[in-house]
């Protein structure tokens, strides 16, 4: 796969926003396997910046838990199928929450884009565009999830979210996933277009737990071969 752009353009973003920006692209489109070691003088070469805005970067995503420090720069942090059952059980009390308030949040305004982002991912998964559709589904999540007016709530299921990002990067690569993930999408939008807010949380619930069902489905697979930037699977 190549590696996502590299050249920067001009942005209100500092150097250690945009290298931050882009190897978290290149994680989550899994661009950065698990063997793969990052440097920061070699990324800082790379990108033809200094290399303390990528140390930066780097120690950020760290502190984020998504890095492990090691003698030799940084890998991808490691987390095991107990980890991900217990994120997924706080996923479960936290995300239904969000999803209602964001629903007694929503304006005209708001609905209309992600109705925008919800088109998108239809789209991508009738072309069988894997990453296109999870990109376009990150857009989604994102504009529901900003839509809720609870700051610390929003942070912390975007961290869980993160750390268990590889799973998606391994289901959703299969059809029949995605048209799960599709449903439980088009579900929550219903729900906030007639302002239900338990409507929207039953489909959150709904996505979580087929999303934890097709994880443990194809463990046995991933764990003999895992994927591209499968940090969730050690």
């Amino acid at each position: 796969m190549s590696k996502t752009n590299t050249r920067f353009i001009s942005t209100k973003k500092n150097i250690r926003e945009q290298v931050y920006d882009l190897l978290r692209a290149r994680m989550r489109l899994g661009e950065i396997g698990f063997g793969d070691r990052l440097v920061d003088h070699e990324i800082a070469a790379e990108l033809n910046v200094s290399r303390m805005p990528v140390r930066e970067a780097m120690m950020q995503l760290k502190n984020e838990g998504l890095l492990e420090g090691t003698s030799r720069g940084f890998i991808l942090r490691q987390f095991t199928p107990t980890d991900i059952a217990q994120i997924f059980e706080i996923r479960l009390l936290l995300e239904p929450e969000a999803a209602m308030q964001a629903c007694r949040n929503a304006t005209i305004e708001k609905l209309a884009i992600l109705n925008t982002h919800a088109q998108s991912t239809e789209q991508a998964h009738q072309q069988n565009d894997p990453l296109a559709y999870m990109e376009a589904n990150d857009r989604f999540r994102a504009s529901w999830l900003n839509m809720t007016p609870n700051t610390h709530l929003r942070e912390t299921i975007q961290r869980l979210s993160n750390h268990v990002e590889a799973v998606r990067l391994a289901t959703l690569r299969e059809a029949k996933y995605r048209a799960l993930s599709l449903q439980y999408t088009q579900e929550l939008l219903q729900g906030f277009i007639e302002e239900n807010p338990e409507k929207a949380a039953q489909a959150i619930r709904s996505n979580l737990r087929s999303a934890a069902l097709s994880y443990y489905s194809t463990l046995d697979v991933l764990l003999e071969n895992p994927p591209v930037g499968s940090s969730a699977l050690a």
